[in-house]
């Protein structure tokens, strides 16, 4: 999927239109106190940017620009939101920081800008006056700069006391980033569209659509299936101890699932997550496996993208984030745009230099959270049927009463998750 990045590189990106974006994935808007949760954010994200520069020079590694990159984007996420809940648009913002910045610079042409005013303007300006900068002491700079956000962080959000910031300063916060960046080779209008695709892949505009399946120009014989029912059925040990077998078309796949711990946690029905991933995802290197679908038609996809590395990767995914859902009551109370967010970047580390990389944060939660949805229903029964469907982007619990007939008639007794572990299972079937 193309970022919006790479979408617009002749288009220059107007603060008009960032902030209309950026407002659009506020999490914050509707809450009661949302400015101080804002004014919060940005405080932190500086306290991040000053952390990833505090050593003071400009000869940072390539990864660490990076950083100073991200870092300088969410602050200017958070400049803006924050600002608009204060009731300040930001091309107003932008034309405040533009005449501070001919102030500081010693720009004797005190033109402003003509129509709306963009981001890449600022990059020329800055570009014009470069050898200016070489003055600028960084350690001088950044110290005035936390000032003014501590500045702003003593404004009361009530109108009683104190009054709102006033447009100048918000303007000197927005120049003090421009030149932040500059210092750092950073150019302002790359960091707020590189900032426009993190925070759309987290939440995005209404409609946004799925990518495109990764085998769709593939052979049929080696694409997933688009529909898919697969029987979950629980049964015990003589010993007690409770596993999972998986059926599809009345065949075994895979081997018997136990949850490998001593206090039984559920976890022998985590290939649910697998299906979870292919419904909203594309992808099971698991399940291809399973099925025998790798794609063996392109070596290259069959050894890198559908061989054991891959697999390994996504089973680790799916036990590492079983153990953090464990904590959280299996994600039972976790609202859509909720889930933690460093869990989501980690993910997408996991998953570097993979097909699935594409896949945008909001596409890893909806699978995620819909994934421990099915867990949790078929935990409690015991037993059933999980439908995929591949083109809807679905996936669905079905309870079954019947039982198969080449396994015994006596099914696993029903119970309820409650609480972050459930219940071991209490009786022996075989």
């Amino acid at each position: 999927m193309a970022t919006f990045e790479q979408e617009n590189e002749v288009h220059h990106l107007t603060l008009a239109e960032y902030q209309e974006r950026a407002c659009d994935s506020n999490q914050f808007a509707a809450s009661d106190d949302a400015i101080d949760q804002l004014r919060f954010g940005f405080f932190g994200e500086v306290g991040g940017l000053l952390s990833a520069v505090k050593k003071s020079h400009r000869d940072l590694a390539p990864s660490e620009r990076l950083t100073v990159k991200e870092e300088l984007g969410d602050a200017l996420w958070y400049l803006v939101t924050v600002s608009v809940e204060y009731g300040n648009g930001f091309t107003q913002i932008g034309e405040a920081a533009m005449e501070d910045l001919h102030r500081r610079l010693s720009i004797d042409d005190q033109k402003g800008p003509t129509g709306q005013l963009t981001f890449y303007e600022f990059d020329g300006l800055i570009a014009y006056c470069h050898s200016k900068l070489e003055g600028i002491s960084l350690a001088q700079h950044l110290k005035e700069f936390s000032a003014r956000v501590g500045q702003l962080m003593t404004i009361s959000a009530e109108m009683d006391l104190a009054p709102h910031p006033p447009l100048e300063h918000l303007g000197k916060l927005f120049a003090d980033m421009v030149i932040t960046g500059a210092l750092f080779d950073q150019k302002i209008e790359d960091v707020a569209k590189s900032n426009i695709d993190k925070f759309e892949s987290r939440w995005p505009r209404e409609d946004n659509p799925y990518i495109p399946l990764f085998d769709a120009d593939m052979p049929e014989l080696e694409k997933l299936p688009r529909k898919l029912s697969m029987r979950f059925i629980e049964r015990q040990t003589a010993a007690g101890k409770p596993y999972v077998i998986q059926q599809l078309n009345g065949v075994n796949i895979g081997d018997r699932l136990t949850d490998n711990r001593t206090h039984p946690d559920g976890y022998r029905f985590h290939d649910v997550f697998h299906l979870a991933y292919m419904a909203h995802l594309g992808w099971s290197p698991v399940i291809r496996a399973l099925l025998k679908l790798k794609r063996k038609s392109d070596p290259d996809l069959d050894e890198n993208q559908d061989g054991a590395r891959a697999r390994i990767i996504e089973e680790g995914i799916a036990t590492w984030i079983f153990n953090h859902a464990h904590r959280n009551q299996y994600y039972e109370k976790t609202e859509k745009g909720r889930l933690d967010y460093g869990l989501l970047k980690q993910v997408l580390d996991m998953v570097d230099g993979y097909e699935v990389a594409s896949c945008p944060l909001w596409q890893w939660e909806t699978a995620i959270l819909e994934g421990f949805r099915v867990f949790r229903q078929l935990y409690a029964s015991g037993e059933g049927v999980v439908h995929v469907n591949m083109d809807e982007h679905t996936i669905e619990f079905e309870e079954l009463v019947s039982e198969p007939e080449s396994l015994p008639p006596e099914p696993p007794q029903r119970r309820v998750l409650i609480g972050s572990a459930p219940p071991p299972a209490q009786e022996s079937i075989d």
